[in-house]
């Protein structure tokens, strides 16, 4: 006998009601902890500090004197478009003109990410194995982490999440509304493409190459208003060029070739690394466990074999799981696109396994430089392999919720290290914490927001009582951000020196609360006495004074023009000076001396 339509009524209004309630219970907790303490616990370091000082200048004079181009890209003179500066004064606008102001937008794009990737999962899965991947995601360590701070390729997985959905809805065979999600897809992957300079590769190639294979059709309103689009995303950069000579341009086939020739490895090391690179990530995405390894392999005409130390010793069979993670996921996906029921489904997976292996080959030259932010750019790729991995035939004949319990699992695992990290933020300001491998943000210790702030106001309270100077010196990443505060508050400030020192200045060392300060201070002893050690947590500020043989004058003029730093940077106008009189500055390039990771 059948069921009678009032009892399906009710089940079918039944699911709905707890599909909603688990939908925006993950939504909550998505957005909780990419929010909570957001501006204490900020992350803020040197390419922070870097643009934070642009937008500064944009803040007290307007829109106008944005640049017109962004950040260099790491390792090269190349600089990307400058679509994130202008996303970051936009964020400064809405929600404060400081540093946690101009990163707010980024952590809420991030969290947009959510139902953006339920949405786009939802081309090849169903309902509830899409919504366990988003709650995965929720929680996925790696993308919590880069969605709480401001840098620019933490944008990317929000942009191609969002172009690559509106993709696949503008090739639809049923869609009225082809046109509207072309140019929005055109849209969103053109600014993906100003965040970081291997996005600025993939995802045209992507595109195309997708578009080439669907033989998709569009109106010449559509391609028109597309070309458009592109047009007026990269104006300020072609602005740039024009008044520059294509600079930045011949920088660009420079950072191409430099990239692919760095390194002297054989194309088989290469494509051995590469893939070690990507199963390693892919256990930090899908567990959040960083401790991942894989030995090293070494083919070439010389010798052959494995290098594993202790280290490598320790996590090495996580890595292969990584590794076979990604290898049986590619081959599922694969399975998937040859067997998918519709065209919907069919160009889904298509469409993934173009991003896949597009990005596979980028990585190639850079496969033993390779850091963890240019996994930003396959970020929900590492969701769909899972997808394919736990819906396959094998599993679902067993149970169809099987995939659901491993997801829920991995989202535990996420949870549970995530949970640790940010208790180690929360007692980082306090106690010299002990922290774990780090495979996302590489950090040697915790520091947060809160403590640079606590350091700047105590430097600036010993000017105060003095009149005098400070010189400050620390690792970079933290100098150039101490840097960055105590001028934002007036406090005059310069590098600490081990000659042309002055009767009146106050002299520090800001170094890490939990290395041997005795061995880095040694190469000081001679110069200067110690004195006094005030700890900030993982960070320790020591005192030094100048032995009197070594003080040649009384004060530093600090009304005398500040040097300059020599750059082979292509020169960079603001909007203002591209239409004005004035010449092309280096805006942040001082701030770009050291490590530069875009």
């Amino acid at each position: 006998m059948s069921e009678p339509f009032s009892t399906k009524l009710k089940s079918t209004l039944l699911e709905r009601k707890a599909f909603l309630i688990a939908f925006f219970i993950i939504l909550a907790v998505g957005l909780f902890v990419r929010t909570y303490q957001f501006e204490p616990w900020l992350h803020f370091e040197l390419d922070q500090a870097r643009d934070a000082k642009v937008i500064d200048e944009a803040f007290a004079g307007s829109f106008w004197d944005l640049p017109l181009l962004g950040p260099k890209a790491g390792g090269t003179f190349l600089r990307l478009a400058p679509g994130f500066y202008y996303l970051q004064y936009v964020s400064g606008l809405l929600f404060g003109q400081n540093p946690a102001g101009i990163s707010w937008l980024v952590a809420i794009l991030s969290f947009l990410t959510l139902p953006l990737l339920y949405l786009f999962l939802r081309r090849g899965f169903d309902q509830k194995i899409s919504l366990s991947l988003m709650a995965l995601a929720s929680v996925c360590v790696f993308l919590v982490l880069f969605g709480r701070f401001g840098w620019n390729p933490n944008l990317l997985p929000f942009f191609l999440t969002l172009g690559f959905y509106a993709l696949l809805r503008a090739v639809e065979r049923e869609n009225e509304h082809k046109t509207r999600w072309f140019l929005l897809a055109a849209a969103s992957l053109t600014f993906a493409t100003h965040f970081h300079f291997l996005a600025f590769l993939a995802v045209p190639v992507i595109t195309i190459a997708f578009l080439v294979i669907k033989r998709a059709r569009f109106s010449v309103r559509a391609w028109a208003g597309a070309v458009l689009i592109v047009g007026i995303l990269y104006l300020p950069m072609i602005l740039n060029e024009v008044k520059t000579g294509g600079t930045n341009t011949s920088e660009f086939f420079g950072a191409i070739t430099e990239k692919s020739t760095k390194e002297q490895h054989t194309f088989v090391e290469k494509g051995i690394r590469d893939l070690a690179e990507l199963g390693q990530a892919s256990v930090v995405v899908i567990t959040g466990y960083e401790g991942a390894t894989f030995p090293s392999v070494l083919v070439n005409a010389k010798e052959w074999g494995t290098v594993c130390d202790s280290r490598c010793d320790k996590g090495k069979w996580y890595g292969v799981l990584g590794v076979l993670f990604v290898l049986f996921g590619t081959l599922a996906l694969v399975r998937k696109w040859w067997k998918a029921r519709d065209w919907a489904e069919a160009d889904f997976f298509l469409l993934s396994g173009i991003w896949l292996a597009v990005a596979f080959v980028l990585y190639l030259p850079l496969s033993y430089a390779v850091a963890p932010r240019f996994y930003l750019l396959i970020t929900p790729l590492f969701f769909v392999l899972l997808g394919c991995l736990v819906t396959c035939e094998w599993l679902n004949k067993r149970n169809a919720w099987i995939g659901v319990g491993i997801i829920a699992i991995l989202a535990l695992s996420n949870a549970y290290f995530l949970h640790g990290r940010l208790d180690e933020l929360s007692r980082a300001g306090t106690e010299a914490v002990e922290s774990r491998p780090d495979r996302i943000l590489k950090e040697r210790v915790r520091v947060t927001f809160e403590q640079q702030v606590a350091i700047a106001d105590f430097l600036k309270a010993k000017q105060n009582e003095s009149g005098y100077p400070i010189y400050m010196a620390s690792e970079p990443q933290h100098q150039r951000a101490l840097k960055y505060l105590l001028e934002r508050d007036g406090v005059v400030t310069d590098g600490l020196k081990l000659s042309n020192l002055y009767l009146e200045g106050k002299y520090f060392l800001v170094l890490r609360t939990s290395e041997n300060l005795d061995a880095r201070l040694s190469k000081y002893n001679g110069v200067y006495t110690v004195g006094d050690a005030t700890a900030f947590g993982t960070l320790t500020v020591i005192e030094l004074f100048p032995r009197p043989e070594h003080t040649k004058e009384t004060r530093q003029d600090f009304s005398l023009p500040e040097k300059q730093a020599d750059s082979k940077a292509p020169p960079r106008y603001t909007w203002r000076e591209f239409f004005g009189s004035n010449g092309g500055t280096l805006e942040g390039d001082e701030a770009e001396e050291g490590e530069d990771d875009n």
